[in-house]
């Protein structure tokens, strides 16, 4: 089982979260919170926040969520997104997300976007498996 310290560390190396420039604000056991700056390589051609961004976003600080706890990898099953407003350029974004069941090997959490404001951008729900390697 991973530690929270190395749950955290392997979170704010991937590349792929470096490549969003997605910041960690909170990382603690069952809480996690993310931050983007938005920057012109995240708007789609109708200078806005291209949606696969914004799935990403909330879909890596769910995974973080959930890790966090379980101290171990895991996998997305399923995710479900809801966009509730447009995020455009310049604007800072946070995720957040809630675990809402935990069984032996399937876990569901809640995704939350606002902007500094409080405003809600957008709201997922996804189900994720825990990997448990031997």
């Amino acid at each position: 089982m991973e530690s929270l310290d190395d749950v955290r560390r392997i979170f704010e190396n991937s590349a792929f979260n470096k490549h969003l420039n997605i910041h960690t604000d909170i990382f603690e056991e069952g809480n996690v919170r993310c931050t983007l700056q938005v920057q012109n390589h995240h708007l789609n051609v109708n200078q806005a926040v291209h949606g696969g961004v914004l799935f990403s976003l909330l879909d890596s600080v769910m995974g973080a969520a959930i890790r966090s706890v379980s101290g171990t990898p895991l996998v997305t099953v399923n995710m479900s997104i809801h966009y509730l407003a447009a995020v455009q350029a310049g604007e800072n974004i946070i995720a957040r997300a809630a675990i809402i069941h935990s069984g032996k090997s399937i876990v569901t959490a809640e995704g939350f976007l606002e902007d500094e404001d409080g405003a809600l951008k957008a709201k997922t729900i996804g189900t994720f498996k825990l990997l448990r390697l031997s």
